[in-house]
């Protein structure tokens, strides 16, 4: 599908800003009247260009409204991170420029600091008291507990104990399937061959201080934690509080709850109707994501994990995806990295194929990758390329394609060969074709024959023209008799598109089908003004294109019909 590129400028902070608040923080996005040289398209690519940052982009945008005034309204389905890394700097600046201003006394602090002091003497008389709570004796750990337990245990003098957190199974004197010191890399490493083998079982990790960390792993992700001695930041309704979610009043009355009926903080909330249990689930997700943050920051210690057939807990949230975090992690460290140095480390593998190790697909479907991340790996797993050449063909830049080639190779994820396995090139060309029938097959007619719908009758011979011979029966010897269906179904396709939009009746009643009436009318006056633009300018050929597509669009329009026709006579003269 055509893509139309436009660049949204700003011209001061201020007026960024505000457009932030009201409208970028919630993907939304607007062009201003005369920003877009054109008619705007279904799909676009966006640049920003800020003070400060300078230029941001290119992001991807939705088409949701043209509006009357000539305002075109998008939307971002996800910011790339290196748009939301520029907004993060451009707030940055303005925090340290106001706190310039603070220091050198030409602007008034909004306070004396009291209210944060007397907020932290809160946080931390409740995290003492969370604590006293937390740790008092728990029932000891079982290697299988049943599925009816009770929640509610007792010690031996007779009190209620909570339960805190997952209970930890007994494995000793089993050996780990995987073990290592947290100085090196090897955790990290572990994270990605855990995800790739969906394996279940139990982290344990031996920190400095005699602390003990067990980390709960469910088909390949954490989906809890677990430490002794307790960390009180870690516990759920001290982050929910100091993150003001919950207030001083609801943190202490989940503490009396779970003091008086035995029940986990999570359960408590819900008793209260703070949360709901959707609520719970993902704020437990953001918790294990906030502990596996400070987990692979450790430096001191040894790590080893067991395999298990499944966790004593019967009811776990979805499992963190650790390899979208730690991917996003080297995606932004490697744009630093000097680009000598990452070049170097590249160079051994150049005259080497690139291939995706076994089972990386599985992890590449939980990563979250952009379109353009997307479009890369796409191109490494259809194609057969040494890594030299995968830098003439790739989707991204060449600073891009390195980035990306160093992070997937640096989590495991690709490996380099010195040979083309055999039937590579086979199975290259079957899955061309194969992502070509999809195309052809699930877009409308204007998609299968790489048209925009705002086409005219040439341009419908000119795409048959260059389509057709390359899927044409007679072309089966270049992808081979073993791929014959798909090649017919391909052409097949593309001649029933061709036979449709060939004929300007057939055409344009196929485009009201699935165009609503006032876009296209839109369009068509969006290509007048245009066209009138294009004569001022003296552009007559311009002016002859968009008149044609504005006839196209609306044939009975007398002022379409005359620019048509002026702009015809000129070109003849």
């Amino acid at each position: 599908m055509a893509v139309r590129s436009a660049s949204r400028r700003y011209p001061s902070l201020r007026a960024f800003v505000e457009d932030y608040q009201s409208m970028l923080r919630i993907g939304a996005l607007t062009l201003p009247p005369g920003t877009l040289d054109g008619v705007p398209m279904a799909s676009m690519k966006i640049d920003l260009v800020i003070p400060l940052v300078g230029r941001l982009g290119p992001i991807e945008a939705q088409l949701l409204q043209l509006l009357p005034d000539g305002t075109v309204a998008l939307r971002v389905v996800e910011w790339p991170p290196e748009v939301t890394n520029g907004f993060t700097s451009v707030f940055a600046a303005i925090d340290e420029m106001k706190q310039w201003f603070v220091e050198s006394g030409q602007l008034l602090a909004p306070s004396d600091g009291s209210a944060e002091r007397q907020l932290l003497g809160e946080v931390e008389r409740l995290r003492a008291r969370v604590k006293s709570l937390e740790s008092r004796p728990a029932a000891a750990p079982s290697a299988a507990p049943a599925a009816d337990a009770p929640s509610v245990v007792y010690d031996d003098e007779g009190n209620r104990v909570v339960e805190r957190g997952f209970r930890v199974p007994d494995v000793t004197g089993f050996d780990p399937a995987l073990s290592g010191v947290l100085s090196d890399r090897s955790f990290r490493d572990a994270c990605m061959e855990l995800a790739i083998a969906r394996a279940t079982g139990l982290l344990t990790m031996e920190l400095p201080n005699g602390r003990v960390r067990w980390g709960f792993w469910q088909k390949g992700g954490p989906v809890g934690w677990r430490c002794e001695p307790l960390v009180e930041d870690e516990v759920l309704g001290i982050l929910l509080y100091r993150a003001s979610q919950i207030n001083r009043e609801q943190l202490e009355q989940s503490l009396n709850l779970m003091e008086t009926n035995g029940v986990r903080q999570g359960e408590a909330l819900i008793e209260m109707g703070v949360l709901s249990f959707a609520q719970l689930v993902m704020l437990l997700q953001k918790q294990s994501e906030f502990v596996f943050q400070r987990v692979v920051k450790e430096r001191e210690g040894n790590w080893s994990f067991h395999v298990l057939d499944d966790l004593p807990e019967r009811f776990v949230t979805p499992p963190l995806r650790t390899p979208s975090l730690l991917f996003r992690a080297l995606r932004n460290s490697v744009r630093d990295m000097p680009a000598e140095e990452l070049a170097t480390t590249l160079r051994p593998w150049l005259d080497r194929y690139v291939y995706f190790v076994e089972g990386a697909a599985r992890v590449f479907d939980e990563m979250k990758l952009n379109s353009e991340e997307a479009g890369f790996l796409k191109i490494v797993g259809s194609t057969s390329y040494r890594l030299r050449e995968l830098f003439a063909v790739s989707n991204l830049s060449r600073s891009a394609t390195a980035g990306m080639v160093w992070s997937l190779a640096d989590l495991h994820l690709i490996e380099f060969r010195d040979a083309e396995a055999h039937g590579r090139g086979e199975e290259r060309i079957r899955r061309v074709l194969e992502d070509r029938k999809r195309a052809v097959m699930r877009g409308t007619l204007f998609d299968a024959l790489d048209l925009h719908w705002i086409c005219t009758p040439p341009e419908v011979e000119a795409a048959w023209r260059k389509l057709s011979p390359e899927f044409a029966p007679d072309s089966i010897a270049r992808w081979g008799e073993a791929n014959k269906q798909l090649v017919d179904d391909i052409y097949g396709k593309l001649k029933s598109a061709y036979e449709t939009l060939k004929v300007d009746n057939r055409r344009r009643e196929y485009r009201a089908e699935i165009l609503e009436r006032m876009q296209i009318e839109q369009s068509a006056e969006m290509l007048g003004k245009k066209g009138d633009m294009a004569f001022m300018k003296e552009n007559h050929r311009e002016a002859f294109d968009c008149f044609s597509k504005a006839l196209e669009l609306i044939p009975n329009n007398a002022q379409y019909r005359d620019g048509y026709n002026k702009a015809k006579s000129v070109a003849k003269a």
